[in-house]
């Protein structure tokens, strides 16, 4: 612990904690630093003048490394230090610049924008966004603005586009939570991860089929996943980390649409940048739930092989393959296929989702 005395009090804005606390003890006369990481003073708050003048690479390798020591610190199971790293992700100032320029300048959805009417398309609003944001008590959650896109089959998909600033912040809260859960995701998740796409799903399943020698496929459609995701269920898998009570104000938040309100009781809004990592977190362990199911093959020795009994091998029923809410499920044989549907059904249950049986096909 290091102990700071009285007269350094102006100094302190300079020793924001990345974690665990900073008291004053007005009796003793000093300020108590608890050990841990101080923010470095590239990442303390200050007044940004310029958009041009942001060092972008330095600003993306400071969250890479962030990033990765978040993941490296989940992969060895130092559940303090991810704690204190996450925050540290949180209050870090190349986050929210980096965070910033996703929402309004690279993403797709720039140009919408939510009930707040607000988007920052000119160097000058990003600058004032940047400045107001870096005050943690104006974060505001604000209910999400409910539109419609055409989907393949004719049919509207409903969106919940969150306010700019909520975008924002999301995006940062992602930074935090993302490497914590990619060191614990399953393997065979494709959707909606750093460093995966639909092409590593295909070879996923082209590698079962060919080299596992299953023939039946369970083509599974989870009915409205996004809107029917269990609130209480998806907390309590992503437990006590830092952000946990945004991302819960944010799920309660509701929508407007047509000038009224609607409570959200359920369901994660998809048009949220969070969105499709809580899915992925809510999801998780479809993969072990499957690999719990093994069948037995007799492995004959090679003719050449001299005082060698046949050997038995326990071999996973079933291959699988995820991107997002979409899935599939191979087996061998019809039966095996059809007698893992209840399964499924049941292990989704509690997560508040279930298949739609209509177009889920075998």
């Amino acid at each position: 612990m290091r102990e700071i005395g009285v007269r350094a009090l102006p100094h302190i804005e300079r020793w924001q904690t990345s974690g665990r606390s900073l008291t004053v003890s007005q009796s003793k006369g000093t300020v108590s630093l608890v050990k841990d990481r101080a923010i470095p003073a590239s990442e303390q708050r200050k007044l940004l003048t310029h958009w041009t003048s942001i060092d972008w690479g330095q600003v993306k390798k400071r969250v890479r490394n962030l990033r990765q020591r978040i993941y490296r610190a989940t992969q060895n199971g130092q559940w303090n230090r991810v704690r204190s790293l996450m925050k540290l992700m949180l209050r870090s100032y190349s986050n929210l610049l980096l965070s910033v320029r996703r929402v309004t300048q690279d993403n797709q959805g720039k140009q919408t924008a939510g009930l707040d009417g607000q988007t920052a398309l000119t160097a000058e609003k990003r600058v004032q966004l940047v400045n107001r944001l870096q005050d943690h008590s104006l974060w505001q959650v604000r209910p999400t603005k409910r539109v419609y896109i055409p989907k393949a089959n004719g049919k509207l998909r409903p969106l919940g586009i969150p306010a700019l600033e909520n975008r924002v912040c999301q995006t940062i809260v992602k930074n935090a939570l993302e490497p914590h859960w990619e060191a614990r995701f399953e393997g065979h998740s494709y959707g909606f991860r750093p460093g995966r796409s639909c092409h590593d799903a295909i070879e996923q399943c082209f590698r079962r089929l060919r080299r596992g020698g299953d023939s039946w496929i369970l083509d599974a459609d989870l009915k409205s996943a996004f809107d029917k995701v269990d609130h209480r269920f998806l907390l309590d898998t992503i437990g006590p980390v830092p952000g946990r009570e945004l991302i819960k104000q944010w799920l309660k938040a509701g929508y407007v649409e047509a000038e009224m309100f609607h409570a959200t009781p359920e369901g994660t809004p998809q048009g949220g940048p969070i969105s499709p990592l809580l899915l992925n977190i809510a999801l998780n362990g479809m993969e072990d739930l499957l690999l719990s199911f093994t069948t037995t093959r007799i492995y004959q020795p090679s003719s050449k092989a001299k005082n060698q009994s046949p050997e038995k091998r326990a071999l996973p029923t079933y291959g699988y393959c995820r991107y997002a809410d979409d899935f599939v499920v191979t087996a061998k044989t019809k039966a095996d296929i059809e007698a893992i549907v209840p399964i499924l059904q049941a292990w989704l249950k509690p997560r508040g989702l279930a298949l739609n049986m209509e177009k889920t096909q075998i």
